[in-house]
């Protein structure tokens, strides 16, 4: 080990190190943006590029659509391929935006109103199969799939609906592809660039708008699920604490945050809360909790499983469950076929490393993790 890995490592131990403990090696799997819209199709954003409208050319925006059917499937035949200690198959725990904008009723109303609709609308315009939500039960009652929220859109709406209001070419254009994420837009906080953030504001009246998505999100989420989800992650894990009542108030215990959580200030800029992972589990209150692994196979500067590992390791050392960030991206074929491929490939690397060194290693869904910790 390099001096640049140990201090890397000395890093994780740290973050690690303060907070509640568990008596298992405990593996979770979280993967965010499930349900929520990105890019609609190559197509389109070929179409979007030549209209001159501003897509950063991410792996999100090339590669990240709503999933089909055969990529529910060849994710639960990885996830059956490793089974832990208990002989259980691992579990991914899906982050679900529950909602996306309906852009024709938006632009039928002169871009002066803001219509959703539930995700599973979403899947039949964009001519997903029938029975895809038949799927995603099958994965939910194996206790393979099991969601949490991750927000009602994944979309800052009141800055993208003042945009339209507005007249802006590129972001009307862009409506016209069911498509959102439009960079270099002029006046636009660096931040905000893309409208990703649901939970960025620019003024305090805006507040009121979002702490309502919060309660339609859990109520939309309770719908399509039929039960209540125990964790919320806020979309690029940007949230003010004045939301936190309403989440708790919606029945959400737990809130995922990051080390350096970003929120909005009245004027729009940014400022910082900082956590690690010591706040105690409290009853009858909102509680924390920080994933401190990630794995993002499909990005450009991804190696191999090392550090993954390396992380997962540093959260045993401490008695700390190790909760692995990712993304929907990463396992998605709609596009292309090969990125699905590879992404499912190290996952199942991951996974048979993870037992092949821990053989006591123990796969939970979030909800299990967490009440483990409580």
């Amino acid at each position: 080990m390099n001096l640049s890995a140990i201090k890397y490592n000395v890093l994780l131990h740290l973050k690690n190190m303060p907070g509640p403990t568990v008596n298992k090696k405990i593996v979770v799997i979280e993967a965010d943006d499930y349900g929520g819209i990105r890019i609609p199709s190559a197509e389109a954003y070929h179409k979007m590029k030549a209209a001159g409208v501003a897509i950063d050319p991410s792996r999100y925006n090339l590669l990240d659509t709503l999933e089909n059917k055969a990529d529910l499937e060849a994710l639960f035949e990885t996830l059956q391929t490793v089974k832990d200690s208990n002989g259980h198959a691992a579990i991914v725990s899906p982050f679900v935006n529950v909602a996306n904008p309906d852009f024709e009723k938006i632009k039928a109303a002169g871009y002066q109103e803001y219509f959703y609709e539930p995700f599973t609308t979403t899947f039949e315009k964009y001519g997903r199969e029938s029975n895809l939500m038949t799927v995603w039960k099958q994965g939910i009652s194996e206790g393979i799939f099991t969601p949490e929220l991750h927000g009602r859109e994944h979309l800052s709406v009141q800055l993208w609906m003042n945009e339209l209001q507005k007249g802006n070419h590129q972001v009307r254009t862009a409506l016209e592809y069911g498509f959102a994420a439009v960079n270099n837009i002029e006046g636009v906080h660096q931040y905000a660039q893309e409208f990703r953030p649901e939970f960025y504001f620019t003024n305090n009246k805006q507040q009121a708008f979002l702490k309502q998505s919060i309660s339609e999100g859990v109520k939309l989420f309770t719908t399509i699920f039929g039960y209540l989800p125990t964790a919320f992650t806020p979309s690029n894990s940007h949230f003010h604490h004045n939301f936190e009542q309403a989440v708790f108030d919606a029945g959400v215990k737990f809130l995922s945050v990051g080390h350096n959580n970003p929120y909005s200030q009245p004027n729009g800029d940014l400022a910082f809360d900082r956590f690690t992972f010591r706040q105690k589990i409290r009853p009858n209150q909102l509680n924390y909790y920080i994933r401190n692994c990630a794995f993002e196979p499909n990005d450009p500067a991804y190696k191999n499983i090392d550090i993954t590992m390396m992380q997962v390791a540093a959260a045993f050392h401490c008695s700390k469950p190790a909760i692995i960030s990712t993304h929907r991206v990463n396992f998605g074929g709609v596009i292309d076929s090969k990125n699905r491929d590879k992404g499912l490939k190290e996952l199942q690397a991951l996974l048979k490393a993870i037992v092949q060194r821990w053989p006591d290693v123990v796969f939970m869904s979030n909800a299990e993790m967490l009440g483990e910790l409580v």
